[in-house]
């Protein structure tokens, strides 16, 4: 599954400000403004949005794996879902159908997702 506009999710953790660029605001050259939120080229951007995932992934029961902070296993009873995260793109495999289109139903409610399975 792919993320659309992932960074644009993650929460800043401390003030950013930005140039007004001279196309947006010309009567406003040389004023700044207060980023509420992430933004594609923040230097910060990556770990805004990772933190957010790794938000919502704990949330839902997932376990961020010691040896690897990309990989989470989910496992309830016999149900075993396991998933690598590769910047915005989400590798999703499990052992049950059912349980799998639950957990993307969350995902799609906490994100814009994308379904690339085949």
């Amino acid at each position: 599954m792919d993320v659309h506009n992932a960074f644009m999710h993650g929460d800043l953790n401390k003030e950013v400000y930005m140039n007004l660029s001279s196309c947006y605001a010309p009567d406003k050259c040389g004023m700044v403004c207060r980023l509420c939120k992430s933004l594609h080229g923040l230097k910060q951007a990556l770990q805004c949005w990772f933190v957010k995932l790794v938000t919502a992934l704990k949330g839902y029961g997932f376990l961020q794996s010691y040896f690897d902070c990309s990989l989470f296993t989910y496992t309830k009873g016999s149900v075993h879902i396991n998933m690598p995260v590769y910047v915005d793109d989400l590798l999703i495999s499990g052992n049950n159908s059912a349980a799998l289109k639950t957990f993307t139903g969350y995902l799609n409610s906490c994100f814009h997702m994308k379904d690339l399975s085949v």
